[in-house]
């Protein structure tokens, strides 16, 4: 059965089994009980290789800790930041001045948008791990169709934190509750 939210994401339960089959391209993860069955099924209608153990995944890095999985995407941030020379940025432990305002018309327009849509897209995908900068990200997407210097210095600012944060990620607890919990500083 696919998933209502993601397409690409397969499930199959059976009984007290669950398998779980996301997949991407040519990439596919598996994980449930029993995968092993499943993998033996599918080396016989395609060539699969058994990477063992979930380490990394589509610019994901995977860390199985005693207390629960941390997704981390460190080697993507640092790539992003060699990528925008900023690796020997000064790090800031904030992402946004709460005083800033954004507007279309604040600022000359930046020299190159194609770039300014490049790495916005980039900060897109680091939400994934790092849901807390959705907020910030966005706000650079409302200003892709005409961004400004300003704009372009919001960008930068944002991967100023990444390189301060460039080793956060999310942690994923095993957990028989099924009460979701969020925690929120916003106003």
């Amino acid at each position: 059965m696919n998933s209502c939210s993601d397409t690409s994401l397969f499930i199959c339960r059976h009984s007290s089994a669950s398998l779980f089959l996301l997949v991407y391209v040519n990439d596919i993860l598996i994980t449930g009980s029993n995968i092993s069955q499943l993998i033996t099924n599918l080396s016989h209608e395609f060539p699969v290789k058994d990477l063992g153990h979930l380490k990394y995944f589509l610019g994901m890095e995977a860390h199985q800790l005693a207390e629960g999985l941390l997704l981390l995407q460190s080697q993507y941030i640092f790539n992003l930041l060699q990528r925008t020379n900023m690796l020997d940025a000064k790090p800031v432990s904030s992402l946004m001045l709460s005083s800033q305002k954004l507007s279309l018309v604040s600022g000359a327009p930046y020299s190159d948008p194609s770039n300014y849509h490049s790495i916005v897209g980039a900060l897109q995908y680091l939400s994934l791990t790092r849901p807390y900068i959705s907020f910030t990200v966005n706000k650079v997407c409302q200003l892709m169709h005409q961004p400004t210097d300003e704009h372009w210095t919001v960008v930068k600012r944002i991967l100023r934190y990444l390189k301060f944060s460039i080793h956060f990620g999310l942690l994923i607890k095993p957990s028989t509750s099924t009460q979701l919990s969020i925690y929120s500083d916003a106003d």
